[in-house]
């Protein structure tokens, strides 16, 4: 199976070292069905969550006794205690009805391919990717929830949230040194209205660069975009936070015009 991987981060591994308690090990199985839905077969699984095999495959022979997963000679998957995982369906359908339209006139400005996602604590989640035969050269997947530091999107999102949130929805995953340079970065982009820009990628060559959608109590979502093209936040920036004024005031009327980014 392939496993997705990260807009402009490809080949950025989450630092895995850091010990876990058992509910932390558990978890970690269970995302790794978030982030690669399907059916993934022990190694996979080892690849995705940095356990060992012995670890995987005790956590994996539990989660199946229990209900949570099922396993045959294909893999594992999701079981049936699954759904209560992903919440009620049609959450974030709002949100994303009104984003549709300017994800698609971004699209047709730039190029470049437009996302709509959410953060889910230490994750984001892609609710929608508008980029017609274009989309297929970003490694994105709607549905997929990964690492929110490691993704252009997430820190826009975070950008928005208190250092202390910060703080504890990451320390467990990441080192000191990048929960530092991670501060920083998150820093200079509540200077830029939470613009966050990702140089052009070594490997792939995709530019990508993100802005949250304000909201009363913090931010609904973030858009962004990613391509091979000019993204740069001097050309990319206007074009972004015009669409994202306009999101904000389909779905929060009464807001005052003042909170949304000039």
């Amino acid at each position: 199976m392939t496993i997705p991987t990260d807009i402009a981060a490809a080949d950025v591994p989450t630092d895995r070292r850091i010990p876990l308690g058992v509910v932390g090990r558990v978890t970690r199985v269970l995302d790794a069905f978030s982030e690669a839905p399907g059916r993934l077969m022990l190694e996979d699984i080892m690849l995705l969550t940095g356990l060992p095999r012995s670890t995987a495959f005790r956590i994996l022979g539990q989660l199946v006794d229990e209900g949570w997963l099922e396993h045959d000679t294909r893999g594992y998957c999701l079981g049936p205690q699954a759904p209560t995982l992903v919440g009620q369906p049609g959450r974030h359908e709002e949100v994303r009805v009104a984003a549709s339209a300017h994800l698609n006139e971004l699209h047709a400005i730039t190029g470049a391919v437009a996302h709509l996602s959410v953060l889910e604590g230490d994750r984001v989640h892609y609710l929608d990717k508008i980029g017609g035969p274009a989309a297929r050269s970003v490694p994105s997947r709607v549905g997929a929830r990964l690492l929110a530091s490691d993704t252009v999107s997430g820190c826009a999102l975070l950008a928005t949230c208190s250092p202390e949130y910060v703080d504890q929805a990451l320390g467990g995953r990441l080192d000191a040194d990048r929960i530092t340079a991670l501060h920083r970065e998150l820093a200079t982009a509540r200077q830029r209205h939470g613009v966050v820009h990702f140089p052009p990628h070594p490997t792939t060559n995709i530019e990508s660069i993100a802005a949250p959608v304000p909201g009363p109590s913090g931010a609904a979502a973030a858009i962004s975009l990613a391509g091979l093209q000019d993204l740069s936040p001097e050309r990319t920036s206007p074009l972004l936070l015009a669409q994202v004024r306009r999101i904000t005031e389909a779905l929060f009327p009464n807001q005052r015009r003042g909170n949304t980014p000039p």
